[in-house]
């Protein structure tokens, strides 16, 4: 997976930018056919706004986009929050992923229901 890192009106640090490499591709153990990932820094100049650093990701899979935004006070929270959220992207794109070639296999083979429970009787067996 290709990571690029930028900053958008900023001078993005090397400690930064390996910072953001070693957290953000942690996301590859949930899922791992991800072409590129794209980190872009950027800060607010409003000065009522708490959480100057804002950091983008976007995640390119093969026909799938992921995007994350998050702010924070520092690069490495900002960080944090954005793989928070991008790991919950993943999860929840991987869950579909697996359940949808699970179901339609169940609904392929009708005979593969579950067993009567014990003691039942219909009104045929009265």
């Amino acid at each position: 997976m290709r990571i690029t890192v930028k900053g958008k009106n900023v001078d993005v640090a090397p400690d930064v930018r390996d910072e953001a490499i070693a957290k953000l591709s942690r996301v590859r153990r949930y899922f791992d056919r991800f072409i590129d990932m794209e980190v872009v820094f950027s800060e607010e100049v409003n000065p009522r706004i708490e959480d100057k650093v804002r950091c983008e990701v976007v995640l390119h899979a093969k026909g799938k986009y992921l995007r994350a935004s998050a702010s924070g006070p520092d690069h490495v929270t900002a960080i944090d929050r954005a793989e928070a959220k991008l790991t919950r992207q993943v999860r929840k794109l991987k869950t579909k992923l697996v359940q949808k070639p699970r179901l339609a296999a169940a609904a392929a083979h009708p005979g593969n229901r579950e067993p009567a429970a014990v003691g039942a009787f219909e009104d045929d067996d009265l």
